[in-house]
């Protein structure tokens, strides 16, 4: 053992703090700096749509499966889009096998969330027979390996598999109340709005650290993740408990959150190209 990875063990506080101090984190990244990204797209054969996205280390999958349902009562004229993250030991010694964890359920309701207050797609588009059938879209999104920021992640793997989504055409026998599915999966989804989600560690007043690893997130005081539309503007805030967070902070994180929406959204176009 090294005499750094000794001071590490034994004091991790003063290990991390003296690369703050120097305005650089353990990974060599100044304090802004996002990880690269990189996004492929098509990775689950046996989904209608997927994607893998690697944020430096942290990998996550997300695949798309498209059932058919029947409208609620109250929303006859829709279709469903239900997000489920699974977090399993495999990826991270911090997560436990068994039911769903409380971060698990977090993360699903805050991409539901985002889903919704972006109007990501109309639901009315996943209608196929008003009272009768619609699509339901399973984003099943699943951790490979995690270190840190596993929100911004997630987010863009379920945003990069719904624009690689091809459903199969169903038609309708009115006279002999019948569904037909077609074989072939070629009508893509509609988009209406490609939000991007910023995630930043506060380790004080005057310090965030943008894209956190692991390591950052287990040594600051709460995290900010900041939702953007593609035209920059706040889209959703996700701030679960922690540090508050001084007005001019989070202005900053915006701008930094809004110049960040075009460069991942032009990676998720051309699915499998980096950006720093």
């Amino acid at each position: 053992m090294t005499t750094l990875e000794v001071w590490k063990t034994f004091e991790p506080d003063n290990y991390y703090k003296t690369f703050l101090d120097s305005n650089k984190r353990p990974d060599g990244r100044s304090l802004l700096k996002f990880r690269p990204v990189v996004v492929k797209t098509g990775t689950v054969s046996t989904a209608e749509g997927s994607a893998t996205v690697r944020f430096g280390h942290t990998t996550v999958v997300c695949g798309v499966k498209a059932e058919i349902a029947t409208p609620t009562l109250n929303n006859p004229h829709q279709g469903f889009v239900v997000p489920n993250v699974e977090l399993h030991p495999c990826c991270s010694p911090n997560f436990t096998s068994g039911l769903p964890g409380i971060q698990a359920m977090e993360l699903s309701q805050f991409i539901q969330s985002v889903l919704t207050s972006a109007g990501v797609l109309d639901l009315a588009d996943l209608c196929v027979v008003p009272s009768k059938y619609s699509w339901c879209l399973y984003c099943d999104v699943v951790c490979i390996n995690y270190d840190g920021n596993v929100y911004d992640a997630a987010l863009v793997a379920v945003m990069a598999a719904l624009q690689d989504v091809k459903l199969p055409k169903l038609t309708y026998d009115e006279e002999n109340d019948k569904a037909t599915v077609a074989l072939q999966r070629t009508l893509p989804l509609s988009i209406k709005s490609r939000p991007i989600s910023s995630t930043f560690t506060l380790y004080s007043d005057t310090i965030q650290l943008a894209d956190p690893t692991a390591e950052d997130e287990s040594q600051g005081s709460g995290v900010t993740t900041v939702v953007v539309r593609e035209d920059g503007s706040l889209c959703y805030l996700h701030k679960p408990g922690g540090r508050a967070v001084p007005t001019t902070t989070l202005d900053s994180l915006l701008l930094l959150a809004a110049k960040r929406v075009r460069k991942i959204n032009d990676v998720i176009a051309k699915a499998g190209q980096d950006v720093d």
